[in-house]
């Protein structure tokens, strides 16, 4: 079974619900719901099925029901929905599947394309090696960690790299981690149903992203109807972790010009 809670919620007021990442864990929105609470927002970051539960296959689909049954649970009718990697991919669906219930979006280090042929097949080599017991090999996490993080963060700031190999390690079943990335790796291109999306956006990427190049984001910022593009420099996948005052900041400024009443 998961180790991790269902959700870690902070404050009161509007409220702002953080989706976090393949591998990653609501602790990777810990300095974005400390500075949100700060400021009178209702911070929520809730953990994936697969690490609150037993590891199972699941679709993008039914991590949008998950969302929405988290908001209904904690009596949430709508809220600024924040998804960081596929956390994004799922936030993307659930805007286009229930936009009543969203007052913004924020999209960090995410992409509505699909992905090329020769990305799938690379992926779900490396993945499929994680069908086993136990947590995320210690091999495979410090095989990925270059994907998770940015030269800049990777030359500069070893520790945080080292605290994140070292959870997957010991908190993250390679299971919950093989399902996580069969959920994504096959995903459809939604670029072309963007202009459907009904709420303002933001959309956050590190400029030293390695899996997804900030083309992709910048172009998905183009596609949608309401979208401010942020780039981060010095910054790779996980760039609300590594650059968390910049990120903090665009947030800031993003969710200051919603009406949120």
């Amino acid at each position: 079974m998961g180790y991790h809670e269902r959700f870690i919620e902070k404050g009161s007021g509007p409220a702002v619900l953080f989706s976090h990442g393949t591998l990653m864990d609501s602790t990777m929105f810990d300095p974005q719901l400390d500075h949100l609470t700060e400021r009178g927002y209702r911070a929520i970051a809730y953990n994936s099925r697969v690490l609150t539960g037993e590891p199972a296959p699941h679709s993008l689909g039914d991590l949008v029901e998950d969302c929405r049954a988290l908001l209904d649970d904690l009596g949430i009718g709508r809220c600024v929905l924040a998804g960081m990697s596929v956390g994004g991919f799922m936030a993307l669906e659930f805007a286009l599947a229930y936009p009543e219930r969203l007052n913004g979006m924020i999209l960090i280090a995410a992409t509505s394309k699909d992905y090329t042929a020769e990305e799938r097949e690379a992926y779900h080599r490396q993945f499929d090696k994680l069908d086993i017991d136990g947590m995320v090999p210690r091999d495979f996490a410090e095989w990925v960690a270059p994907f998770c993080f940015g030269e800049a963060t990777i030359a500069r700031n070893k520790s945080l790299v080292e605290h994140w190999v070292d959870r997957w390690a010991t908190t993250v079943p390679a299971r919950a981690v093989l399902y996580q990335g069969r959920s994504w790796l096959d995903k459809e291109d939604v670029t072309g149903r963007l202009a459907a999306v009904r709420v303002p956006s933001l959309v956050i990427h590190g400029e030293e992203d390695v899996p997804l190049p900030i083309e992709r984001a910048a172009a998905m910022a183009d596609a949608l109807p309401d979208a401010t593009f942020a780039p981060v420099a010095h910054a790779g996948h996980s760039v609300n972790l590594e650059q968390p005052a910049i990120v903090n900041a665009a947030i800031a400024r993003f969710l200051g010009r919603l009406d949120l009443s």
